[in-house]
């Protein structure tokens, strides 16, 4: 920001009234002073209150930054009625001469850009670099914890503030963090831009914070293996099963060196591990590896996982609820859909009574609940019901773009084209489409995932050369290697089809059927298999070739005969 002769004039005009505040020896005016120099270092606008209340209640806890702080600050730990009028006290003078505004109904405070970009100014190197220090943490320590979902408002308004002091840091010190204070808190910032869906902001800190304290702590020791959990959970966020298993897999390794006591030691010895928080790893591990389509192993690793907390913990317990849902979503997808069922309707009913029915874990249950019933095409005006709310209400509790929200609208058009209104699914999709490009870009699986649910809405409502043209997109990006792939073709192949695009689909079914027959990608009776046989079965009918087709049925002997429309659905 350039500084023009009128700014400077301005700048003289605050820089007299607080020198007077200064010298004066109040305590309200020293109070003021030390809040200034916080004031300078947070975003200019927003500053919360109760970023001071919330850290004075963090601060009585336990000391993560090993800062000193301001007296002003140290005083709230009374959490009396006296001490919150100090600092009411010292906000007014700084509301008296200009120096802050407040917005009562807000009830927020701003600084004009200039007076705030003076009031850092004004400090020598020493001195900022102390208040930025004692800014990172006050602001670390005005976040719980436990994440409690009726602070997550408040957290979201923290993210200027975060945005601020992070460019500050890098800054002064761009290999931060180099002390364990300021390690501390950005491992707290991190779980703030998680919440808020800004994962990539995220990943960032939580690789610097893994590079430090792998350096000053050790890569086994618990410090260290929570932020690879974070950055686990963060790599899942972002579609990325490959960092994902390898972060998760890396928790595990550790966690299986490190027992609660030298009993559990004598006990159960390395090679066989039988304690929560191992158990709770191998959990973690189960969702990345479902992620990566790795299902029949996911599968293994999650009902080990869900015996080993459920007989420890108890079927109630909230980490064992974890292991339950990963289960369930591994056997959705392995189209075992009554355990599925089965494991989600206790998971749901429990984590309601826990947790209330908008906790982002009660969401996830009930949104994956409605995808079982669209996926066995059975229940479907119930599972519009529980997508729908559940997108409603994660468009109030995340907002419209968050990536879980954007995740609900492509569910819920797998429910409106399996109710036979695909116009309506694709218009939903078309419109979030710019949405995904901005927040997750073209190249991210959650495009794919759009694009390919467009793609069946648009052959839900007839329109295949649309159709036939996002399936091709979709193909380039998807591995051959990956489950999904056979789906897909399967899906391109369907929409030939109808277009009579016959050498074309024949050439597609044929190269997935070589790929099952030499690298066993999936099992001749597997279900994804017998369709494209079907599939290519019903392209030698039409094109007039019995023979082919009486051959191929000798091959795959689960075999229907049918029409394309009854058989072939994307």
């Amino acid at each position: 920001m350039s500084i023009n002769i009128d700014t400077t004039n301005a700048i003289a005009t605050w820089e007299i009234p607080f020198r007077k505040i200064e010298s004066d020896e109040l305590l309200r005016n020293k109070d003021a002073v030390d809040l200034m120099h916080l004031f300078a270092f947070l975003h200019f606008d927003g500053i919360n209150e109760s970023i001071f209340r919330s850290s004075a209640a963090e601060l009585g806890d336990q000391d993560i930054t090993g800062l000193v702080y301001p007296d002003i600050i140290l005083s709230s730990l009374q959490r009396t009625e006296m001490a919150q009028a100090r600092l009411r006290q010292a906000l007014g003078v700084l509301t008296d001469h200009s120096l802050i505004d407040f917005d009562p109904d807000t009830r927020s405070y701003s600084q004009h850009p200039v007076v705030h970009r003076w009031a850092r100014d004004r400090l020598d190197q020493e001195e900022q670099l102390s208040s930025l220090h004692c800014t990172v943490g006050l602001l670390a320590r005005s976040i719980s914890p436990y994440l409690e979902a009726s602070g997550r408002i408040f957290r979201r308004s923290l993210v200027p503030h975060l945005e601020s002091c992070l460019q500050k840091l890098e800054n002064s010190a761009p290999s931060f963090p180099n002390t364990s204070g300021i390690a501390n808190s950005i491992e707290r910032f991190a779980w703030v831009y998680a919440e808020c869906g800004l994962w990539k902001k995220a990943r960032t800190l939580q690789e610097r914070l893994i590079k430090f304290r792998t350096k000053t702590l050790g890569r086994k020791h618990e410090d260290t293996i929570r932020a690879t959990y974070s950055l686990g959970q963060t790599h899942w966020n972002l579609f990325d099963p490959r960092l994902t298993i390898e972060a998760q897999r890396k928790v595990v390794a550790a966690r299986r060196w490190i027992w609660p006591s030298w009993f559990a030691f004598y006990v159960n010895p390395p090679w066989m591990p039988d304690f929560i928080s191992y158990y709770a790893a191998l959990s973690d591990l189960t969702l990345a590896l479902w992620l990566a389509g790795r299902r029949d192993i996911s599968k293994v690793i999650g009902m080990r996982a869900f015996a080993g907390l459920l007989k420890l913990l108890g079927p109630d317990d909230p980490i064992t609820l974890n292991a339950m849902f990963n289960l369930a979503r591994t056997l959705l997808h392995l189209r075992e859909w009554d355990k599925a069922h089965d494991l989600l309707i206790p998971v749901l009913r429990k984590r309601k009574r826990l947790f209330g029915l908008n906790h982002p874990d009660t969401l996830m249950t009930r949104n994956e609940l409605g995808v079982l019933y669209c996926e066995r095409r059975q229940h479907l005006a119930i599972a519009e019901r529980l997508v729908t709310n559940v997108l409603e209400a994660r468009r109030v509790v995340l907002g419209e773009e968050h990536a879980y929200t954007l995740w609900s609208v492509n569910d819920l058009s797998k429910v409106l084209c399996e109710r036979g209104r695909g116009s309506e699914a694709a218009k939903m999709l078309e419109d979030i489409i710019p949405i995904v490009t901005r927040t997750l870009g073209d190249d991210h699986v959650g495009m794919t995932m759009t694009k390919g649910n467009l793609a069946k809405a648009y052959v839900n409502s007839g329109r295949w050369v649309q159709a036939e043209q996002m399936l091709t997109q979709i193909l380039k990006f998807t591995p051959t290697d990956h489950p999904d792939w056979v789906q897909t073709i399967s899906g391109h192949v369907y929409v030939q089809i109808q277009l009579q695009q016959w050498h074309d689909a024949e050439a597609n079914c044929l190269n997935v059927l070589e790929k099952i027959r030499k690298k066993k990608i999936l099992a001749k009776d597997n279900p994804r298999t017998i369709v494209i046989a079907e599939q290519l079965a019903y392209i030698y009918l039409a094109t007039d070739r019995p023979h082919e087709s009486k051959a191929l049925k000798a091959e795959f002997s689960a075999m229907r005969a049918g029409s394309a429309d009854k058989l072939y659905r994307i």
